[in-house]
């Protein structure tokens, strides 16, 4: 029986490699990467940095060369611990199509396992497996890369639930979440553990394959060791990313009009019926909430859905916490319209969360179990019970709900793919067709389960391809350091981008009408925007971290606040201003213009280190105070956080003093230091709890 389900887990992650063939082709034929969303200005320069850091020999515990620093491990999107980025070692650009590739294995094979485990026939499982990975839904939170990931994972979580509370088998459900917690979407993996508990919790000894019951109260014990076990091999990276998140406050800057932004909306809905044209997916609007790009499965997947009680027939249990689990994940995907998103966050469970359109996956998972379930019920099952019936009667009723739905003028009005729509349909119509002659024509059936796979998921690739849309991988990747004339030499200073504010973002890389085009990646890298600074080494003291360094964004809200720019961005020795935008700022002087990107140059940065003239304890108000003051000159004072313990600080600057890099490394930086008295040497980079400080003379490193 293992061998049997390793085979299936085998075929579905082959299933998963071909869907991902057929996605990812034009990558294969030409230097291409798929670039929507956060794929080209965060993930695949965050992704490379951290793969070349791990190639050099280092573990990618900091990042000098964005936001001043900060924190890489820590962050759980770098990834710096999850095998499955290892793709990423691969040459640019051959890292994301890998990379993408191995998740849509990691899906499907997981999604045939759980099924067959579940009782489904192998085509069965092939089915579910193929719409799990291939459906609009997964596709769409590949844009948002550490977000597919984790959803990867999830059927392989609930197939570790089931064998710890059928069988006592562990392994399976701590290695999986595990890696979903690695995968960078913490959320996600969580809210998929307890759902996972749930499900098999709710359905236990319901159609196992195993014939050795494991008492209860065994069970959950093997659940708890199973997440115990996660937690033990997740926690170099989950202990530093929970004081991360606290440190930050990342909790409470996320307010209740942000955690409810960009959910699934009506024109989403009815991506699931007659898919969306390209530019529908590229432009957000108040039917579409622009999050996931596309929903699409077409009409077929859920005729067979329909079948799903016939085919897990006496498993009333199974199917209604699995549906308990797809209604909670689509009322969360709806935001303020589904209520339930307000409640749970009003109560604390959701904050410091946003986009709750990525809560649709548990919906993506329901219909793709029922997909399974529904092709042996609609080959080799009977409609006669209850429970069949009702099954075919919700999900045939809700389809068709939906699908009045969809034909709402304002869901049309954002218009559809005729010819895909037309696609889909036929393929709906031939499934029906054979279908009803499968039942009157039960003998011939050999063919009937490759037949009803090919009608219902075949066109996946076809409808669900936008997320996945691919641009060249020149576009991603230019040589801004040449293009801008930035030099590499010891001591570089560092630059600003302005695109690092997300509204400067939105407003360099769309088009006129507010759409993403194939452009959009172009504008977005020669602009330095997001993490594109680590493709070339670029120091930048911006910042794309989803958790921000608050002090650090204070110290340059200063400059919109009455300061002096030279001033500010001279204490984060920032030489370089980078802009799409022609801009005036005292003291800054244009020096090149290039591909629509200007640079300015600022006078005497402060470089890696000074000695101040004097040293005083401050408060964070009186730090931006000094800061918004047209005066203020970054060598005049250095100011100490007066919130910690108290250090003796030297009155002034000693009458002598020098002081010089002699190692810069992410990690660990040296310093050589002659002085006629006890000195205080600035570092401008951004301060970390986890900096210590060593040396011959006594030393001790303070936040500024």
């Amino acid at each position: 029986m293992r061998a049997e389900a390793r085979r299936t887990a085998l075929l579905g992650g082959g299933l998963g490699l071909l869907l991902a063939l057929a996605l990812l082709y034009p990558c294969l034929t030409g230097l291409r990467v798929p670039a929507r969303g956060d794929l080209a200005p965060f993930f695949w320069p965050m992704k490379a940095y951290t793969a070349a850091r791990w190639a050099s020999g280092e573990i990618p515990l900091w990042n000098p060369l964005s936001g001043c620093g900060e924190p890489w491990l820590a962050q759980l999107q770098t990834g710096a611990l999850y095998p499955g980025d290892l793709p990423f070692l691969l040459p640019w650009p051959f890292g994301p199509t890998a990379g993408i590739s191995l998740h849509l294995a990691v899906a499907a094979a997981g999604m045939a396992a759980w099924l067959w485990a579940l009782g489904a026939s192998r085509a069965g499982a092939l089915a579910g497996a193929a719409t799990y990975a291939g459906g609009g839904a997964f596709l769409s939170l590949v844009p948002a890369y550490n977000n597919a990931c984790t959803a990867a994972w999830l059927p392989w979580v609930f197939l570790g639930a089931r064998r710890a509370v059928e069988e006592g088998r562990v392994v399976t459900l701590a290695v999986a979440l595990a890696l979903a917690f690695l995968a960078g979407e913490p959320a996600l993996a969580l809210a998929g553990g307890l759902a996972a508990a749930f499900v098999a919790f709710a359905s236990k000894r319901e159609g196992s394959r195993t014939t050795v019951p494991v008492p209860p109260g065994r069970a959950a014990r093997s659940l708890a060791l199973g997440a115990l076990l996660a937690i033990g091999l997740a926690s170099a990276v989950l202990a530093p990313f929970g004081e991360h998140v606290v440190r930050s406050g990342r909790a409470a800057g996320v307010d209740r009009a942000e955690a409810m932004a960009r959910p699934v909306g009506p024109g989403d809905l009815a991506d699931l019926f007659l898919p969306p044209s390209d530019e529908t997916t590229r432009t957000a609007s108040g039917w579409r909430g622009g999050y996931l790009l596309s929903l699409a499965l077409g009409p077929a997947v859920f005729l067979l859905a329909a079948g799903a009680g016939a085919g897990f027939p006496g498993r009333g249990r199974l199917l209604g916490a699995l549906a308990l689990v797809g209604a909670v994940g689509f009322l969360l995907s709806l935001g303020a319209h589904g209520l339930l998103a307000p409640l749970l966050h009003g109560a604390g469970l959701l904050r410091g969360l946003r986009f709750p359109a990525r809560w649709f996956v548990f919906t993506h998972l329901l219909v793709a179990v029922l997909v399974g379930a529904g092709l042996d019920g609609w080959l080799h099952g009977e409609f006669r019970s209850p429970a069949a019936r009702l099954t075919a009667r919700a999900v045939l009723g809700g389809t068709a709900a939906l699908l009045l739905a969809a034909l709402l003028p304002g869901a049309l009005s954002a218009g559809r793919d005729p010819f895909r729509g037309a696609v889909v349909v036929l393929a709906a119509a031939l499934l029906a067709a054979l279908l009803a002659w499968r039942r009157f024509h039960p003998a011939k059936a050999r063919w009937h389960a490759v037949a009803a796979l090919f009608l219902a998921i075949g066109p996946l690739p076809f409808v669900a391809r936008d997320p996945v849309l691919a641009v060249p991988a020149s576009d991603v990747r230019p040589d801004m350091r040449s293009m801008l004339g930035l030099s590499r030499r010891e001591g570089e200073n560092r630059v600003f981008s302005m695109v690092s504010d997300s509204e400067v973002l939105v407003r360099t890389t769309l088009d006129g009408r507010g759409r993403w085009t194939p452009e959009s990646p172009a504008k977005g890298a020669r602009s330095l925007a997001g993490y594109a600074n680590l493709f070339e080494e670029i120091p930048s003291a911006d910042s794309a971290s989803p958790i921000p360094d608050l002090r650090r964004l204070r110290v340059f809200g200063a400059v919109l606040s009455g300061g002096s720019p030279q001033a500010v961005f001279s204490l984060a020795n920032v030489r370089s201003f980078i802009t799409s935008f022609r801009v005036t700022m005292p003291g800054a002087q244009l020096v090149r213009r290039v591909s629509g990107v200007y640079r300015y140059d600022f006078p005497s940065p402060s470089g890696r280190l000074f000695f101040p003239r004097t040293v005083r304890f401050a408060s964070d108000d009186e730090v931006s105070a000094a800061l918004r003051s047209p005066a203020f000159a970054p060598g005049d004072a250095a100011f100490v956080y007066a919130g910690g313990a108290s250090h003796p600080l030297p009155a002034a600057r000693p009458a002598l003093a020098a002081a010089r890099v002699e190692v810069d490394r992410p990690e660990r930086t040296e310093i050589s230091l002659d002085s006629s008295g006890s000195a205080f040497v600035v570092l401008t980079r951004t301060f970390n709890e986890g900096w210590k400080g060593h040396g011959n003379a006594p030393c001790r490193p303070v936040p500024l």
